[in-house]
């Protein structure tokens, strides 16, 4: 008998217990949806229009392949590199820029900030070289797989907190033209040639989330009575989602307050 009674109160306790990933709270998709506008494989910005005329810092510059758009869209250029680099760069860090407050209009990390130990800082010292209104730009992983030296592969949802942390407002955020799936599979299969086969299987990807994004407009639509408005929003709003959570990366464009 008392095994009885204990064999159904483990039951029962099990039938209580959440699924494994499941919060105490419940997490609806507008949660999870950035607050700013998504580009669904497209660019988040054009750096040749971004950069026009203004005052430009290139944190992470690299061999300084940006300098010509700048440049020719009549910007001033500076190069950061932590390390060695040609005359063409200032010595210095993400997250000690040796500038003063208020220095550039825009600020550029284009595969950057995955490889800053202090993603927290690097955005302060973003902001405080950044003029009221300047703009920050660049290019973030996420789904990417460890590369070179990689710290924080960091979510548009981190990318909209650190910017509120630091007075900043995330306008923009893009992804869906890649995917964690097909970036993985580049790697596993490298030194194959896979350019092709890659697109193939984003387009397929983001067809499946097109394909859910349909279904569940006829679903809230049909069995949840919702107005034709407001699921047809809805629906809209899963296949961004969708695709975002899955991306290889993130293109953004972050606003420093007036």
């Amino acid at each position: 008998m008392e095994e009885t009674l204990k064999d159904q109160s483990k039951q029962a306790h099990n039938r209580s217990r959440p699924a494994p990933g499941q919060g105490v709270r419940k997490i609806t998709l507008q949660d999870q949806a950035p607050d700013c506008e998504m580009v669904i494989n497209g660019p988040a910005y054009r750096l040749e229009e971004i950069v026009a005329g203004k005052s430009v810092v290139d944190i992470g510059c690299g061999y300084g392949r940006n300098r010509a758009v700048v440049e020719a869209a009549g910007g001033t250029w500076t190069g950061v590199e932590p390390f060695e680099g040609g005359a063409h760069t200032v010595r210095g860090d993400a997250e000690n820029l040796p500038f003063p407050d208020e220095s550039f209009d825009v600020a550029v990390m284009d595969a950057v900030l995955e490889h800053v130990p202090d993603v927290g800082r690097a955005f302060a010292e973003t902001a405080r070289v950044l003029k009221p209104g300047g703009v920050f730009v660049g290019y973030v992983a996420f789904m990417e797989c460890f590369h070179e030296i990689s710290y924080s592969h960091l979510s548009y949802k981190a990318l909209e907190h650190y910017a509120a942390l630091n007075g900043m407002k995330l306008e923009r955020v893009s992804g869906g033209s890649a995917f964690g799936i097909d970036y993985h599979l580049n790697v596993i299969l490298f030194p194959l040639p896979f350019r092709l086969g890659r697109k193939a299987v984003a387009a397929c990807i983001r067809g499946i989330f097109r394909l859910k994004s349909r279904l569940a407009y006829f679903g809230l639509r049909y069995r949840r009575k919702m107005p034709a408005a407001e699921a047809r929003n809805t629906a809209a709003l899963y296949y961004k989602v969708e695709c975002l959570r899955q991306s290889n990366g993130f293109g953004y464009v972050i606003r420093k307050l007036p």
